[in-house]
């Protein structure tokens, strides 16, 4: 009797399983499950043109659309199934202590996401940007990579480490861009120098200046500003005790290419001065003078 009785509930329960199985709900389902996979791709491939292009944000853009998606074909998935509907209905509707578990436990989450608009909305910064910013007391420069719904990617210069940081601290840190303005945006440095007072001024002062308007770096970047033909300034400085401290602007396009500029300035400005009788570097020494 008692073996019946469990063959029939195995045979009850197998045909239970191949009604499922075979069931219209359950191909619609993995059909639906198909064309969401394939809706995914397609949007990470139709934005990462974009972000290659520095695009502002594409990343979070498509990060958003994927996610809806996601959610709206997980969700009619789902309610293919009218056990799982019922069971998600009963919780939801049920448990409000549910809902509030959920809401402590993803907050952070959350959080994200809504400062990662607000940064999208705002744009304090673009993909390809070098920023500055300050996180939990770490102080962090390089380029801006990427944006998701979750946090922003930034290659460190330091160490070409990639390191990604919440949307949340992002958004509530003191950011240094100085490439904010794309119009004119640029980096800047002094190049100071010294002469001796026997060297002739003026003609130090137009050497440094055309050796800074000749660098290509420095061409490129005020043709980008719309500067061509403009003439640097090199100033007088301080009239020290024993040199005379002249300065030029070095504008570049970017901080490297500002580094590499002065440093080819510089070695341009040595081989010119060496050539220069008039002309010498100011350095300390010491003169002595026998008297007979």
């Amino acid at each position: 009797m008692n073996a019946n009785a469990n063959y029939q509930d195995l045979k009850d329960s197998t045909k239970t399983f191949l009604q499922v199985i075979t069931s219209n709900d359950l191909y619609y389902g993995l059909l639906l499950l198909v064309i969401m996979i394939i809706l995914i791709k397609v949007i990470g491939l139709v934005f990462k043109p974009l972000r290659k292009k520095g695009s502002i944000f594409a990343g979070f853009i498509g990060g958003c659309l994927q996610a809806f998606v996601a959610v709206m074909f997980g969700l009619k998935i789902i309610s293919l199934s009218e056990t799982l509907e019922g069971f998600t209905s009963q919780i939801f509707m049920s448990s409000s202590l549910l809902v509030v578990v959920l809401g402590f436990v993803f907050q952070e989450g959350l959080a994200n996401i809504v400062h990662g608009f607000i940064l999208f909305a705002f744009k304090p910064f673009r993909i390809g940007d070098r920023i500055s910013i300050t996180v939990d007391g770490t102080p962090i420069t390089g380029y801006v990579e990427n944006i998701d719904l979750r946090s922003t990617i930034i290659c460190n210069v330091l160490n070409s480490a990639h390191v990604i940081i919440p949307n949340a601290k992002v958004d509530t840190s003191v950011i240094g861009n100085s490439q904010y303005d794309r119009a004119h945006g640029s980096s800047s440095n002094f190049l100071d120098l010294g002469i001796t007072y026997d060297s002739n001024l003026e003609k130090t002062i137009a050497m440094v200046a055309a050796a800074v308007e000749a660098h290509p770096y420095v061409r490129k970047s005020a043709e980008a500003r719309g500067a061509q033909g403009e003439h640097v300034t090199v100033m007088v400085r301080d009239l020290a005790e024993s040199a005379i401290l002249l300065r030029a602007t070095v504008i570049t396009s970017t901080v490297e290419e500002n580094f590499a500029a002065c440093s080819d300035i510089r070695r341009e400005l040595v081989r010119e001065f060496s050539l220069t009788p008039d002309v010498s570097f100011a350095y300390p020494h010491v003169e002595l003078v026998h008297h007979a």
